[in-house]
């Protein structure tokens, strides 16, 4: 992407069911990691939707009986997996979801903006996934937080502020910070940061799940581009 001399507003994307269909990739690949280490199959149904991958760890070994202190061996493991397994992301059904090139293209031509990624994806899994679709246009990385940086996934967002104001010598209030996600977590982790939070409908949570939840605004999917800059532009909008 092309680098900022300055910017005055930090969009930060979540990845799995808003900009692309997982197909249950990273999943896959932490259950076997943990199988690998541990020698028997995890089978308690952690819940994933908006939580960070470093979260669904830890609730794999509480549930295995294995100390906690053994997560970071679980992440590395989890990630070394799923790089050796990146030519199977397309071929186990994970896939960009409509219009999401469209849109950070779209967002790109807003002055003064800055794309990255906030997401609970430890960061090798989630690098694996934005490559293997192609989608690492318009995102600056440098300034991305993962599931690596946090357990708690509205800590991320500041996470991201430091490295953007590390980066472009300059930072930005928190309410110039917009996450766009599909989850009420998502919504959630902006509020508790301060942030702005733009609601997709792309994943489990409908138009009406997110505006209860308290999303700034909410677009039904990325298929109209001109609509999520405008959504954007409406909730960074200084009074």
């Amino acid at each position: 992407m092309t680098y900022r001399s300055s910017y005055d507003r930090l969009v930060l994307w979540d990845i799995d069911f808003t900009l692309l269909n997982p197909g249950g990739f990273g999943r896959t690949a932490m259950l076997a990691a943990f199988e690998e280490l541990f020698g028997f199959p995890m089978e308690a149904d952690v819940p994933g939707h908006g939580r960070t991958d470093r979260a669904i760890l830890t609730d794999f070994l509480e549930h295995g009986g294995i100390p906690v202190e053994r997560v970071g061996d679980l992440r590395r493991r989890a990630a070394e997996v799923a790089e050796a397994r990146a030519a199977e992301f397309t071929a186990g059904g994970g896939h960009l979801l409509d219009g999401a090139h469209g849109a950070l293209a779209a967002l790109a031509e807003l002055p003064g903006t800055v794309q990255s990624v906030l997401t609970g994806n430890l960061r090798r899994i989630g690098g694996v996934k934005l490559s293997a679709v192609g989608l690492t246009d318009h995102l600056d990385l440098e300034v991305a937080s993962f599931g690596d940086d946090h357990l708690v996934r509205a800590e991320l967002v500041e996470v991201s502020r430091q490295l953007a104001a590390a980066r472009y010598g300059a930072g930005v209030d928190a309410g110039a910070v917009v996450l766009v996600g599909d989850t009420p977590l998502d919504v959630e982790a902006a509020h508790a940061a301060g942030a702005r939070a733009v609601g997709v409908a792309t994943g489990a949570y409908t138009e009406a799940d997110l505006t209860a939840a308290g999303a700034h605004a909410v677009v039904p999917d990325l298929r109209d581009a001109t609509a999520l800059a405008k959504a954007v532009e409406s909730v960074t909008a200084r009074p």
